[in-house]
């Protein structure tokens, strides 16, 4: 015991160390604000807007149908565009070859690149874009187009014209009924509706 320490001073501080209390980490507040962000709720689309996307989906599957049967009549197709072109003009083997294989495999490219954009027009669209409606009007035409420059070019010299004009007009006008459906009232009620929010209950 060191000089000038009294023996109630040293108890003492023993007692009082055996009797502190335990540190421990203060609670975490909670947060002030317990109403949850909104969820937009997802509005469903009309029967207008699912007709108008069931005739774009089965203008699709004609595209693919009439490309599928061009390409497995490539051989026969090219030999007659060959023949067609040595008629209105002379030429070499390798330049008939070459004009034939640009005009079958040039048209088909610019029908399945319409068809591509309209694809992804029709996704957005069902995403609730109106405006993509009218881009749509512009590549309707386009479409126009391309059939024009298919008929010419395949059905003419194809075994199987009927049918590939028969596609190439349905793939059109599924087209063009398309479109028109999206502008019909029900459709537009829908692309202008806002979303309704709703809340998310804690658990």
């Amino acid at each position: 015991m060191s000089e000038g320490q009294e023996p109630g001073d040293s108890a003492s501080r023993r007692l009082g160390e055996q009797r502190a209390p335990e540190r421990t980490m203060p609670r975490r507040p909670q947060m002030s604000d317990l109403t949850p962000a909104p969820i937009h709720a997802r509005i469903p689309p009309p029967g207008t807007v699912k007709a108008a996307r069931a005739a774009w989906v089965l203008s699709f599957l004609a595209a693919a149908l009439m490309g599928a049967i061009a390409y497995f009549d490539r051989d026969k197709e090219l030999e007659r565009l060959r023949q067609l072109i040595n008629g209105m003009q002379q030429a070499d083997a390798d330049t008939l070859h070459a004009v034939a294989s640009g005009a079958l495999w040039g048209s088909l490219a610019v029908m399945g690149l319409v068809v591509l954009v309209e694809m992804v027009l029709l996704a957005a669209m069902m995403r609730r874009r109106s405006g993509v409606r009218w881009i749509q009007l512009g590549v309707l035409l386009l479409h126009g187009g391309a059939t024009v420059l298919a008929d010419a070019v395949l059905v003419d010299v194809a075994e199987q014209g009927n049918y590939l004009r028969g596609l190439l007009l349905a793939q059109l006008a599924l087209a063009a009924a398309g479109l028109l459906i999206s502008l019909l009232p029900g459709a537009e009620r829908w692309f202008r509706a806002t979303h309704e929010p709703t809340r998310r209950t804690l658990p």
